[in-house]
């Protein structure tokens, strides 16, 4: 009996599950404010992504910061008016975005684990099996860096479940607040979300279609709250227009390569609809680009969700207003593939088309595996199958627990804080260029105008890529070419005060090879003037240096012009 009613009580599954999500968010808060194995606090810490959503918010402390600023001006107007606003609040009380950026996780992580909770105890209806579902889709959540990013996709997921919580509920506020609130943000997952509401105005066994009042005014209501939502973000990005076309994106390096920065091509060169981050219909859990056999294991973890949902479909009498269950898989494949495919087909207007899937399908993936995984223990402890219930009962337990316990959150961290100290301190209108990796770090983490990164190569805008291109090109062939002259007009041209370049470049003229992901003809052309002799650079660089460590700090004027002297 002790079993059994340990079993059916709620409390101790719910809070075991919150005690774990505590313990990542505990090692989650140490990664992100401290150095690794030390007790050092680290200011430079960031999120990888989020070094492109922040690297316009030194505006936010003060409006003359980064004026003029291509790099500054682009990702402002592409975040979210609301998430922009979100920061100012927190720059409002005292919280500088690389500091809040790093806190907001949490919040995140604590609401999706409490709606994780929700979801699976309606789905499962049974105690033990909604914290194995649960606890499986917080697991992925916690290896999947998006809610680390405290960008605007880190809002997806939690806001995502809090609709499926309304949804299963039947609360029309609840789902349309959640959607409201996508829209502003990560409007992609809002649209699917939508869409599985109309879907869930059709009857099965009878088959109907509600056209009452109630979903008319739900759908209505839905819909309106989502475009109301995503029309000032859809109205900032005009200025950047035309997008990509799928026909343009494939004659791009950047794009159509298999090793360009933003590609949207398989290993084989061509696109794959099935298994690609940006193309790809597929939830990308094991990584598309990482074999060419990913696509295997990723339509196995899929399996365990079509299995619940090609049952719902077989077995389900449903009627609008009725819990749908196991139905939400159906709507929520049916939506996501239906966006998908509009999105495929006016790309890149639309988001990139995985979006519509990936950033849903994955949720409830890990939410069909963990319910079935979870039903089965509890049938097998219901009905006294020990060793069974042992054996698979103590793997998923040390699997929950290796899971919590090793957060990913993909941060970044320079590898010379001191040359970001000093770039940091310089007077505010410097403009910063060269060629190093370590640039992406610039805008974010020190506020001051950067020229161009390949962090910030982002291509699907040609009004913001092709002067960014252009940048890219100019300053890989100033720090290699032979001529003075080259350094001189390279400076005038963009007002560059400082220009940064990796001290392996001053040595032995080695340029950084994420480069060649997004400018790979520029760089080929670099290394063949390197290899022929020094650079200007490279031979004035011991005259000019400002700073000399893993970077290398120069001078623009003294390079331009032979002459020693501060900036």
């Amino acid at each position: 009996m002790k079993t059994k009613f340990e079993l059916s009580a709620e409390r101790p599954w719910r809070n075991l599950l919150y005690t774990l999500t505590a313990v990542t968010a505990l090692i989650y808060t140490y990664l992100a404010f401290f150095e690794p194995g030390t007790l050092t606090y680290a200011p430079f810490t960031i999120q990888d992504d989020a070094r492109q959503f922040l690297a316009w918010m030194s505006r936010l402390g003060d409006s003359a910061a980064m004026q003029g600023d291509l790099i500054a001006d682009y990702w402002q107007s592409v975040g979210p008016p609301f998430y922009r606003a979100i920061y100012a609040a927190a720059e409002a009380i005292g919280l500088v975005p690389t500091v809040f950026a790093r806190l907001l996780p949490l919040a995140l992580l604590a609401l999706s684990a409490w709606m994780a909770w929700r979801v699976a105890l309606l789905m499962t209806k049974r105690p033990l099996a909604a914290f194995v579902a649960a606890a499986f889709v917080i697991g992925f959540v916690i290896h999947e860096d998006s809610i680390y990013s405290a960008t605007p996709r880190a809002f997806s997921t939690p806001l995502f479940l809090v609709f499926l919580d309304g949804l299963l509920r039947r609360r029309a506020w609840t789902m349309i607040g959640a959607l409201f609130l996508l829209g502003l943000l990560y409007p992609s997952t809002a649209i699917v979300g939508v869409t599985m509401i109309g879907l869930s105005r059709i009857g099965w066994r009878p088959f109907r279609i509600d056209f009452g009042l109630r979903s008319w005014l739900l759908g209505g209501l839905a819909a309106a709250a989502v475009v109301v939502a995503a029309l000032p973000l859809a109205d900032s990005a005009d200025r950047w227009e035309p997008s990509l076309t799928v026909e343009e994106a494939l004659a791009m390096p950047n794009l159509g390569t298999p090793e360009g920065r933003s590609t949207i091509v398989g290993l084989d060169g061509e696109i794959d609809y099935l298994c690609s981050a940006r193309m790809g219909v597929l939830p990308e859990i094991v990584p598309c680009w990482s074999t060419r056999w990913a696509v295997v294991p990723n339509i196995l973890l899929l399996l365990p969700m079509l299995f619940l949902a090609w049952g719902a479909v077989r077995r389900t009498r449903y009627q609008p207003d009725e819990e749908p269950g196991d139905l939400i898989y159906v709507w929520a494949i049916v939506a996501g593939v239906a966006w998908f495919l509009v999105a495929l087909a006016v790309a890149f207007s639309l988001h990139l088309p995985s979006r519509f899937t990936q950033r849903t399908l994955s949720i409830l993936e890990f939410l069909a595996i963990g319910q079935m995984l979870g039903l089965l223990l509890d049938r097998w402890a219901s009905e006294g199958r020990r060793r069974g219930l042992a054996i698979v009962g103590s793997l998923t337990g040390l699997f929950l627990l290796v899971s919590f316990a090793t957060p990913l959150p993909g941060f970044d961290r320079p590898r010379d804080p001191d040359a970001l100290k000093r770039i940091a301190a310089m007077p505010q209108d410097t403009i910063v260029g060269g060629v190093s990796d370590e640039l992406d770090f610039v805008p974010a983490l020190t506020g001051e105008d950067t020229l161009a990164t390949i962090e910030h190569s982002i291509p699907y805008h040609k009004g913001y890529f092709g002067p960014l291109e252009e940048r890219l090109e100019a300053s890989l062939a100033a720090v290699s070419s032979p001529d003075p002259a080259a350094l001189s007009d390279y400076a005038r041209r963009y007002s560059v005060d400082l220009i940064v370049v990796d001290r392996a470049f001053v040595e032995h003229g080695t340029l950084p090879e994420r480069w060649a992901t997004v400018v790979p003809e520029a760089v080929a052309q670099a290394r063949t003037a390197l290899a022929r002799q020094p650079s200007a650079l490279q031979r004035r660089a011991e005259a000019c240096a400002l700073h000399r460590g893993e970077l290398v700090l120069l001078d623009a004027r003294c390079l331009a012009s032979g002459s020693g002297g501060p900036i």
